[in-house]
Order: structure tokens, then C-alpha cells, then sequence
């Protein structure tokens, strides 16, 4: 009954059709990522038309220390890491503004996902309802002085910006707490409007693979400082089936008349033992492709924006977090995946000819 309640209260504050992302036309717009080599990669590739924008990284998780295999270690994240300056905290070189430095990155639309989880304690596991928790951290205002620092970064970049707060919010990597949650994603949201930012649509995304019940529970519901919360919902994608991600995400984007962003996806069967490298499995590759696509022609009504992962996660020098990373409840999920359409010919013009159909938008003149 509680949970009828809030969905019909969402219904009634929230529009009842169309997008809530009102600087993005209607379409699906096409992003590239994760790290700094993916993205240019992606761009330089001739035979792929450059996209919409480009995907990365900010951390929150402020005096941890990096990975001892971190490329970058010894070091302490210090909060904002990766939003003005590159940093390899193990999956790859991160830098959000870098690109915007760059004469041939004039993104119309940039996906960022926000790191809020930890600290983690001696044995590794990331704080869950305490009150040292970085998301509570957030929620009483002790990082506000680094929200000002984005938000002064927000105001003067000419891109819109998908901001995926705390993103994959109930993936166990994460362990974040549904309250603490909730309340850090309400606070950074009052927090950059007050500070006058107006090119952000906030995200609330998941997993991929949330129950219902689940989605409720997380869920920054409207309260007396803001009629909506939530610009997008947003879901990974990793998996050959393209019946099995997005199930009750989907859903949820409909009733509340906002559009649904794929803010990751890669070729990948969904099985950990049974991983694509593009470069050695391009049919397979091909497949996962075909079958992407499928789930987004039958999603078209509320899909608008996807990003694609362009990494070689395999490669343990330049992004060894991926070796042992806990994701979708396995131990190295992505340590032998390749999503770099650079490395397979074929790949690489399958893809391009999926994106180059009518109501894809890539590069903006």
C-alpha cells in the first residue's frame, strides 16, 4: 500500500508523456566511454561516426587510498578526483574536462557518473548506514565545498550534463544504504540548483536488474523542496538476452513519463565464465550487437540516450581493477572482456551502421 501510494504521487507531480530532459531533443543519443583512451579511441576511428559525447568518472570517496595495483597508487582520493585532471585509480585514465581541452571534443552531452560508496574499512568492505559513510557525508554537508567546485565547473562548460548520482545504486559492490542514498542524491540536487546550475538532468540508475520493489526502496520520492527528483531513469547492460536488463526500469520511466539512458553498456554475455573479447570473438561480438539493438527498438518509446564502454578491460596494465572487480556477483566479471570496436574491422562497421539509422543523433554540427 506505502509503496502504491508513493508511484501514485510520482504520477501526479511528474508529466505525464515526453521527455523531462527538455535541452535534449527527441532521439537516441549516442555516447562513448569510460576512460580517456576509450573515448579517443573511439573518436579517431574513421569508420564509427563520432558521437553525441563522451562518458566518465568522479570519485567522492575522499582520504581512501587507491588500489595497490592502481596505476596511480600511492595515492589518496581528495574528492572531485578525475573532474579537472586525469587520475588512474585502476580502470584506466579518468578526466571529465581533459577532453574539453581538446579541439576535436565538442560534446553536446556529457555522462558522468558519480562514485559516492565507502569508506571501506581494514577487511575491505565499503560502509553501509553509518554515519562515517561518504553518502551521509554528503547528505549534512560536509563535501560541500566540493559540490561548489562542480557546480562552478557545471556553470561555465557549454554541454549538457546526464549526472548519474551514486550510479548502480544497488549493485552489492556498492553496498549503499536506500536512506543514506536518497538523502545524498536529494542534496546534491538542491545543492547545484542552488548554485544556479541548470545543464544537468539527474539519473537514477541501476544495476540493470532491479526488482520493483527494490527501484521503491531507492527512489528520491518529491518532497516540499522539489517536485521531482529524477530527470532519467537510467540501467547497465551486459548481456546477450535482451529481455533480461532493463525489465522494471523500463517500466518505472513509463509511469513517470521520463526517458530511460543505457549509462553503460558492452558486449558481454552476462555469464562470467563466458566473456567477449571483440579482437578473438567478433562473431560473437555481433551477436551481442544485433541483440542490443533489439532490446532498444523495442524500448524505443522511453529510450533516449545510450553509452557505450569502447575498453579493452583486459588490459591489467592500463585498467587492472577489472582482474578481480566484484560486478554482477562474480569476481572478475569483466578480466577477460574486450568492448574496443577499434580491434575488430567487422565489429567496428556492424556497429556503425546500427548508429548511423534514422533517430540516432552521434556528432552535432
Amino acid at each position: 500500500m506505502i509503496r502504491a501510494t508513493i508511484i501514485t504521487a510520482l504520477l501526479f507531480l511528474l508529466p505525464a508523456s515526453g521527455t523531462t530532459a527538455a535541452a535534449l531533443e527527441d532521439g537516441i543519443w549516442v555516447m562513448v566511454g569510460q576512460n580517456l583512451r576509450a573515448t579517443r579511441a573511439y573518436y579517431y576511428d574513421q569508420r564509427i561516426p563520432q558521437p553525441a559525447g563522451y562518458s566518465d568518472y568522479i570519485s567522492y570517496d575522499v582520504g581512501a587510498a587507491y588500489a595497490d595495483n592502481a596505476p596511480d597508487a600511492p595515492k589518496k582520493y581528495l574528492g572531485n578526483d578525475a573532474l579537472l585532471s586525469s587520475t588512474n585509480w585502476g580502470s584506466g585514465k579518468q578526466c571529465v574536462d581533459c577532453l574539453l581541452r581538446e579541439d576535436n571534443f565538442k560534446p553536446s552531452v556529457i555522462n558522468i557518473g558519480m562514485y559516492l560508496a565507502g569508506p571501506a574499512n581494514k577487511k575491505g568492505e565499503l560502509c553501509r548506514a553509518e554515519p562515517h559513510c561518504n553518502l551521509n557525508k554528503i547528505a549534512r554537508g560536509d563535501y560541500d565545498h566540493l559540490l561548489t567546485e562542480l557546480a562552478l565547473w557545471l556553470n561555465r562548460i557549454d554541454a549538457q550534463v546526464l549526472l548519474r548520482i551514486g550510479y548502480e545504486f544497488d549493485g552489492a559492490w556498492n553496498n549503499y544504504d536506500p536512506t543514506q542514498y536518497k538523502k545524498a542524491f536529494k542534496h546534491i540536487h538542491r545543492y547545484l540548483h542552488h548554485e544556479g546550475v541548470d545543464n544537468v538532468d539527474y539519473v537514477f540508475h541501476s544495476a540493470g536488474y532491479a526488482s520493483r520493489d527494490t527501484l521503491i526502496a531507492y527512489f528520491p520520492e518529491p518532497d516540499e523542496s522539489s517536485e521531482r527528483y529524477v530527470d532519467w531513469i537510467g540501467y547497465s547492460y551486459f548481456n546477450l538476452d535482451p529481455n533480461a536488463p532493463g525489465k522494471h526500469e523500463l517500466a518505472l520511466a513509463r509511469e513517470l513519463g521520463v526517458k530511460a539512458f543505457i549509462g553503460e553498456a558492452a558486449p558481454h554475455s552476462g555469464d562470467c565464465a563466458d566473456q567477449i573479447d571483440i579482437a578473438t570473438e567478433p562473431a560473437q561480438a555481433i551477436e551481442w550487437i544485433d541483440q542490443f539493438f533489439v532490446h532498444i527498438e523495442k524500448n524505443r518509446d522511453v529510450i533516449g540516450a545510450i553509452a557505450y564502454i569502447n575498453a579493452d578491460w583486459s588490459d591489467v596494465s592500463y585498467s587492472p581493477m577489472w582482474t578481480e572487480q566484484s560486478d554482477q556477483g562474480c569476481n572478475g566479471y569483466f578480466s577477460q572482456s574486450n568492448s574496443r570496436l577499434n580491434d575488430n574491422h567487422a565489429v567496428a562497421q556492424h556497429w556503425s551502421k546500427k548508429i548511423s539509422q534514422p533517430g540516432f543523433i552521434n556528432r552535432q554540427p
